[in-house]
């Protein structure tokens, strides 16, 4: 449960930010694919034109993302944090690359977008996907989901955090539990890194923590055992991810920092400067550490 300080700067914050859209939502798209709470929409025609069966596997490898971080793991559900518990749908647009400028991208705030039939003051989380993204040999889906589970639970978004955190994720859905694993970051230059911080920091922690590295086959449901992709594959490819527990413990530690930093750094709003700010970097790994002795503490090898 959030602090009263806490509970009223997100709503003071959330207010304002739900009156925001992306210029890109404003396009109309001429289909829709539904897989519970999951739409995706997209064109079969024109610049942003796709294959169905890619809007498929797009969509069953966001639920498999889903099904397995969440309901499997443990990981902060997006749908009932304090921070988006008001979403009814995760929406995913399918837009050509040239438009969305990258494989994907996640939003960090919840968007009403007005959408014929839904209910009055729907709102929905989002990510956004190029047409070009091939779910069958492509993460991008599961790297966006994730990215919506970072944001659900903690406001700081400081590349080395978030986009190392989710690339270390990718495996969740990937052959192998671990990335690469490289000579680890020293500080401060960990902080000016991005994804690269997956294979020097995150990657060697993960290692560090889970020598078995495995998911627990019993806890995995018969629909994710059961989803494929459109060309035969199995959306979850095997059972294997490193380091699984001490990210889930770690997002949880910052969900409680993130208002330590609020209140300590004297922010009177999360905007996006203090959202990406340098000043952040020592409590997020603050958090890493207390993570790392906490669990050392609770077993010698580091696991649960």
């Amino acid at each position: 449960m959030l602090n009263m300080h806490y509970r009223v700067r997100w709503i003071r914050i959330n207010l304002a930010l739900l009156l925001f859209a992306c210029p890109v939502y404003a396009a109309k798209f001429a289909h829709e694919y539904r897989l519970g709470r999951i739409r995706v929409f997209y064109d079969t025609t024109g610049t942003n034109a796709v294959d169905v069966a890619n809007v498929e596997d797009i969509a069953k490898q966001t639920r498999a993302a889903y099904l397995l971080f969440v309901e499997t793991l443990g990981f902060p559900d997006p749908f009932k944090t304090e921070r988006f518990h008001g979403a009814g749908f995760l929406d995913i647009h399918l837009l050509h690359k040239s438009i969305l400028r990258f494989n994907g991208v996640a939003y960090d705030e919840l968007q009403r977008f007005k959408r014929p039939g839904d209910p009055t003051n729907t709102l929905s989380l989002c990510f956004n996907v190029a047409t070009s993204v091939k779910a069958p040999s492509n993460l991008t889906p599961a790297h966006e989901f994730f990215h919506i589970i970072q944001h659900s639970i903690s406001y700081f978004k400081n590349a080395w955090y978030t986009e190392g955190m989710a690339r270390w994720s990718e495996k969740a859905l990937g052959i192998g539990g671990l990335g690469k694993v490289g000579p680890k970051a020293a500080l401060p230059a960990l902080f000016k890194m991005s994804y690269d911080a997956s294979e020097k920091f995150w990657n060697p922690l993960a290692a560090s923590d889970d020598a078995a590295g495995t998911i627990p086959e019993h806890l995995v449901s018969a629909e994710l055992k059961q989803l494929t992709y459109s060309t035969g594959a199995k959306v979850l490819q095997d059972f294997k991810l490193t380091g699984w527990q001490f990210m889930r413990d770690v997002l949880l530690e910052l969900h409680k920092m993130d208002a330590i930093a609020f209140r300590e750094l004297g922010y009177d709003r999360w905007s996006e400067a203090n959202q990406n700010s340098e000043k952040n970097n020592p409590y997020i790994f603050r958090a890493v550490t207390d993570v790392c002795e906490a669990r050392r503490k609770r077993s010698p090898s580091g696991r649960d």
